[in-house]
């Protein structure tokens, strides 16, 4: 994500264990995959890819060829080089564009359209608590996606987060999930307002991973880094009910929570916990105005035991 604007025409978004209608109809229906820089390792984070394509695989590595998908032609060299290479390659062969840009952009928009209409009642839903999917819609629609980084959290956050954030702009979606514990997120998003202290560097967390690296919020306090933290608390490890019932039964495994704007507060930093859905945004618009004047901020919005996530089969 952010390596190309999804705001582009021709963009499907990302893909990981959630993702777009228009990026599963796309990848159904495709007879060529030219994967860049990836492994195509067959993992549950990411997406399955289909037999009958033609693969084309460019990376660095070799190790990576055949590894997990057959692959028809290979391509080893950077990323960079080899895309360079092949654009000076089609624009000697081609002459002049093949004219089906228009029809295709036509496609995804009409395959989008629908997508987000199967998800407005959950990306604008009125009730309480609050859905995590309406504090993310509002979040996108309220900050400047060009001047903010954000990143995500594993789980639950991740999942919901990653096909909705519309990226604009190089740089501004650190993704993650896979490799990393819980409450991974708030390091990066320091990370990023010390490397870019003119942007808005937001992570999105859960109660989980607030649970695993919450004091390290001191850490923005001391050294004065004043990020956006937004906390999606529903009470619980809303995820893995499923399949903790037995330990959640006898227990109270997953029954993990706090009052953690007190806590932020008790920081010297900026902390509100919002639990009406009509001030979502004006609670971001105030959490912005603090971290402009220096102040780490956290948001903790008190959200329903969301599981669905967007997914085609």
């Amino acid at each position: 994500k952010s390596a190309f604007p999804e705001n582009h025409p021709l963009s499907l978004g990302s893909g990981g264990r959630s993702y777009s209608k228009q990026l599963h109809h796309f990848l159904r229906s495709a007879d060529v995959i030219f994967g860049i820089g990836c492994s195509f390792t067959i993992t549950n984070y990411g997406l399955s890819m289909p037999k009958g394509p033609v693969y084309i695989q460019a990376t660095l590595d070799p190790l990576d060829l055949n590894k997990e998908v057959e692959i028809d032609h290979a391509l080893v060299g950077d990323a960079g080089l080899v895309l360079d290479a092949l654009l000076a390659e089609l624009r000697a062969s081609l002459k002049k564009p093949r004219g089906r840009q228009a029809e295709v952009a036509k496609e995804i928009a009409a395959k989008k359209a629908e997508w987000l209409a199967e998800w407005n009642p959950k990306l604008t839903n009125p009730n309480k608590p609050l859905s995590p999917y309406r504090v993310i819609w509002d979040l996108l629609h309220t900050v400047d996606r060009a001047n903010t980084i954000v990143t995500h959290d594993a789980g639950s956050p991740r999942d919901q987060i990653s096909p909705f954030w519309e990226c604009t702009h190089p740089m501004t979606y650190i993704g993650w999930g896979k490799t990393t514990q819980l409450g991974y997120g708030l390091g990066l998003a320091m990370g990023a307002k010390l490397a870019h202290p003119d942007k808005l560097c937001i992570n999105v967390w859960g109660d989980a991973a607030i649970g695993f690296t919450g004091m390290d919020f001191e850490t923005a306090a001391r050294e004065r880094i004043p990020i956006l933290s937004v906390l999606l608390n529903n009470f619980s490890m809303a995820i893995e009910l499923k399949v903790m019932a037995v330990a959640t039964e006898k227990y109270r495994s997953t029954d993990i929570s706090g009052n953690y704007a007190d806590f932020a507060r008790s920081l010297g930093c900026y902390g509100e916990r919002v639990t009406e859905p009509a001030e979502i945004v004006p609670a971001i618009q105030r959490g912005i105005q603090q971290t402009q004047a220096g102040k780490p901020v956290l948001l903790e919005f008190i959200t329903d035991k969301e599981t669905s996530i967007s997914t085609y089969k």
